[in-house]
């Protein structure tokens, strides 16, 4: 175990009141797009039982910002300095985490609390730094380089890191997700390269591959409190993608109607999913809804 380097930094939230598409999610809601101010991209990456969803999204200058959905309310998230700002993660204290880019191009991880401030996490080692999930207890998960670009999975908690890598001579590991049971999720890539989903539930490792995914790709970004899973799957590495729902081991394709591609990130207790879609015009919509 390894203590964990903090550096706190003042968050700039710029709240941005628009027109959305999506209200407040009701039970068995339809799956409904979600865009941000003068977007080209929209990615929902996290939602809590609130039905607070974070994200990302690009602008037409090509800048990435974070930002929260509450209700109808759109925030937009920039750590000060950064030239980029990406959400993935949220928990039900409203604490969110994510990664920016600094002004020398280093990816750090962050995240922000419930006074808004920005905690950048940097495993000692990492040249950069994704963190993906986080649960009530404020545990963090993720993935991190190394000086030679190997990915390993990490976990924060209580500002000690713990990292892990999947066995069988995986040569990439991320943790996506991680639930109120101390459940987590993420993918690996095993020694062929081929991409697999994962669930670790205490030391048992469970490899979670879509039997549509034909053993070419399946990601498993979350999971949530009643051992649901979502991720994507494809046949093809170049994609198009397409969004899973799993429980139990029975696999449920998810499709935004008319799209391109769909890719599922996150969920709630509730079975509300969030994620992002890819339009006949190649314009990238972030969704929610129950499917």
């Amino acid at each position: 175990m390894v203590k964990h380097r903090i550096g706190v930094l003042a968050a700039s939230f710029l709240a941005i009141t628009v027109l959305l598409t999506l209200s407040a999610l009701p039970a068995r809601a339809a799956l409904k797009t979600i865009d941000g101010p003068n977007a080209f991209e929209t990615d929902c990456n996290d939602i809590n039982t609130a039905n607070t969803i974070v994200g990302f999204y690009i602008d037409k200058s090509g800048v990435s910002h974070g930002f929260a959905l509450i209700g109808t309310t759109f925030k937009t998230v920039d750590v000060p300095g950064a030239t980029a700002t990406l959400l993935y993660g949220i928990n039900n204290h409203n604490q969110a985490v994510g990664w920016y880019t600094d002004s020398s191009g280093i990816t750090h991880g962050l995240m922000i609390n419930a006074q808004l401030h920005v905690t950048t996490l940097d495993p000692p080692g990492a040249t950069s730094t994704n963190a993906w999930g986080i649960n009530d207890a404020g545990e963090v998960v993720g993935a991190f380089t190394d000086s030679s670009g190997v990915f390993h999975g990490f976990k924060l908690v209580n500002g000690t890191y713990t990292t892990f890598d999947a066995p069988n001579g995986a040569i990439l590991t991320e943790f996506t997700g991680i639930n109120n049971k101390g459940a987590m999720v993420g993918i690996f890539d095993d020694s062929g390269g081929v991409e697999h989903g994962f669930a670790l539930i205490g030391t048992r490792f469970i490899q979670i591959d879509d039997p549509m995914a034909n053993g070419v790709v399946t990601a498993t970004d979350r999971v949530n409190d009643t051992d649901e899973y979502v991720g994507l799957w494809g046949t093809s590495t170049s994609g198009p993608f397409s969004g899973y729902h799993a429980k139990n081991n029975v696999f449920t394709t998810i499709t935004f109607p008319g799209s391109f591609e769909t890719r599922t990130r996150g969920l709630n207790n509730a079975g509300i999913v969030v994620g992002r879609y890819t339009d006949q015009s190649g314009v990238v919509h972030g969704y929610a809804g129950q499917p």
